[in-house]
């Protein structure tokens, strides 16, 4: 017998059983995956069973850029221009003004139209939250028509008093804000929903009130800034109460935005 002739048949034998093995139990586990993936209930049945009511949307925003921007610093040149105010410049990157003459707010001569006339590039920024316990409104700057959220380099502040008339504001504003790279394909709405049910952020017996496209800080390098397209979402709950949710558009993440200290300003 030939020894080393039949030690070479088994060797051979033994390798197409491996391979015959391997073959087997990758078509095993891609089957079981596959039968997962049919298994896997649909956000929409999830969403159903837990009574959320979904938000129907027409239009889907699709694709949107990254922005940059540079954080600007004010010179007492360019605030010598503006009327009626006298100001304060804690910091270069921020302005601090007080009407002498307080501004009424009426129906005709509404916040947002003299924000417009008395602020420098006051249409810049869109309005995002009135308080009228404190008589102030916030207001975030705009990028593509679209709010930069809470970035204290990119915030405007005003305050009235209680005759409604408008007595100053605190101002700070991105420069030269412009896309950065090529567009990116953005998660649709119901991608974003999936993200926050996923995370159980999601209650049951709450509504989807709202979802609107802006941005987010994603990196800041000394002055400049960058910013990633982001899903805002707004969700009320069974008792009334509104929560609301941030995605990275592109990345998928849940983001979490400290309201106040997202962003210090620059010094």
């Amino acid at each position: 017998m030939d020894w080393n002739k039949t030690k070479t048949i088994f060797i051979i034998v033994f390798s197409i059983l491996n391979v015959f093995l391997l073959s087997l139990y990758l078509n095993r586990y891609n089957e079981s995956q596959q039968i997962g993936e049919r298994n896997e209930t649909p956000i929409e049945e999830k969403l159903y069973l837990d009574n959320i009511k979904n938000l129907e949307t027409d239009n889907e925003i699709k694709e949107a850029f990254y922005v940059s921007g540079n954080v600007h610093s004010f010179s007492p040149e360019e605030i010598e221009e503006l009327d009626n105010q006298t100001f304060e410049i804690p910091s270069s990157y921020k302005l601090v003004s007080t009407f002498k003459e307080p501004i009424k707010i009426t129906d005709e001569n509404t916040l947002e139209k003299i924000v417009n006339e008395q602020v420098m590039r006051g249409s810049a920024y869109g309005l995002w939250e009135i308080d009228e316990e404190n008589k102030t409104a916030i207001l975030f700057q705009q990028v593509n028509k679209r709010l930069v959220y809470y970035n204290t380099n990119a915030k405007l502040v005003v305050h009235w008093n209680d005759d409604n008339e408008l007595i100053g504001y605190e101002q700070t504003i991105l420069d030269d804000l412009e896309d950065y790279n090529v567009a990116q394909k953005l998660l649709t709405h119901v991608q974003a929903i999936t993200r926050l049910y996923d995370n159980s952020l999601l209650k049951p017996d709450s509504k989807i009130k709202q979802i609107d496209l802006g941005y987010s800080t994603l990196a800041q390098l000394t002055e400049t800034q960058v910013f990633a397209p982001t899903w805002h979402i707004l969700v009320e709950l069974l008792d009334g109460t509104i929560e609301e949710y941030f995605v990275n558009a592109v990345e998928g993440r849940v983001i979490e935005i400290p309201k106040e200290t997202e962003q210090t300003v620059v010094e």
